[in-house]
């Protein structure tokens, strides 16, 4: 099923991909080479899309939105690099990760060269708020990543730290590209609220839409590697929900399997969070921030982009059923 957005913003989508290659350019051909497999490499380009629904929602017609849409993207690619050497990471976007085909220190130096074409872009602006937004979103995101890494050894992930962990990482991207695109199109403090809170909500669904996906879901339909986070050994949504559930001799049992992280144990796991009625638990979870999105969005303007944001919600719901 074809989202709304794909053929409403052809045409800023277009210049989307055209303004990426151009920003990640260098004299330096290596990381030209680079960063420019990964950006050319597609991927949903969900964040730089909500940036351009909303401040077209909020009728902006200026020419910056491209500019705000793609450091965004930039952005997020940059934490993807990074995130790929943290996690060791074999495949990314169905292509070999930048740390697998070359090494750490391509994955590390060329994260950082994205990192630093997305700052540039972001010093460009004019509007001081969105460079403030942009890098405190920048830093918290980077907060993220090394609050994960200190809680890695940690016996059991706690539901808490889990969502702290997804409010930095994932939740805080999706914030800043609607807050920013609020702030571009001159909206009041209200709607930029409502913005954060629409976002945010949106940003937790995705993340506990991927972590169902990679138990739950079916590689031809989703194009995802499924068992992927057990094999890392993350603890995910649908674990924590099931351990809450047993008792500790369960518990122990079942931490024995998780930590082993053999793919031939993966059926076992899968057996008991199905044991556990896991799925509809974290269906009731995902439902929660749903609704938010949907609250939120009744708010903003009635017009075709409005509607794109709404469908980009219901496919999320749709995926799960």
């Amino acid at each position: 099923m074809e989202l709304i957005y794909k053929k409403l913003l052809s045409n800023e989508l277009d210049s989307l991909e055209s303004n990426l290659l151009e920003s990640i350019s260098s004299d330096i051909e290596l990381a030209s080479e680079v960063s420019n497999y990964l950006v050319s490499s597609g991927g949903k380009r969900i964040r730089p899309v909500i940036c351009i629904l909303i401040a077209k929602t909020f009728n902006y017609s200026g020419e910056e939105l491209i500019k705000l849409a793609s450091s965004i993207e930039l952005l997020h690619s940059a934490t993807l690099i990074h995130d790929d050497v943290v996690d060791q990471s074999q495949i990314r976007r169905g292509k070999e990760s930048i740390h697998n085909k070359w090494d750490n220190a391509h994955g590390v130096l060329v994260g950082d060269f994205v990192y630093s074409k997305a700052f540039q872009l972001m010093a460009s602006f004019d509007n001081s708020r969105i460079i403030k937004t942009l890098a405190d979103s920048t830093n918290k995101i980077s907060e993220g990543e090394v609050l994960q890494l200190s809680l890695k050894n940690k016996d059991i992930l706690s539901e808490e730290d889990y969502f702290e962990i997804i409010n930095r990482k994932t939740a805080e991207l999706f914030k800043c590209a609607a807050v920013t695109a609020g702030i571009l199109s001159s909206c009041d403090k209200d709607q930029i609220n409502g913005l954060a809170r629409f976002s945010s909500s949106l940003g937790i669904s995705f993340q506990i839409q991927d972590d169902i996906l990679d138990y739950f879901g079916k590689e031809e339909l989703t194009g995802k590697k499924v068992g992927k986070d057990f094999e890392e050994g993350k603890f995910t949504l649908p674990v924590l929900i099931a351990l809450k559930k047993m008792s500790d001799e369960k518990k122990k049992g079942f931490l024995d399997i998780f930590t082993s992280g053999k793919k031939e144990n993966f059926s076992n796991i899968l057996e008991i969070l199905n044991d556990q009625n896991t799925l509809l638990d974290i269906q009731e979870t995902f439902n929660s921030y749903s609704n938010i999105c949907k609250e939120e969005l009744n708010k903003m303007p009635d017009n075709q982009y409005k509607d794109a944001l709404y469908d980009i919600v219901i496919n999320l719901d749709s995926r799960l059923t």
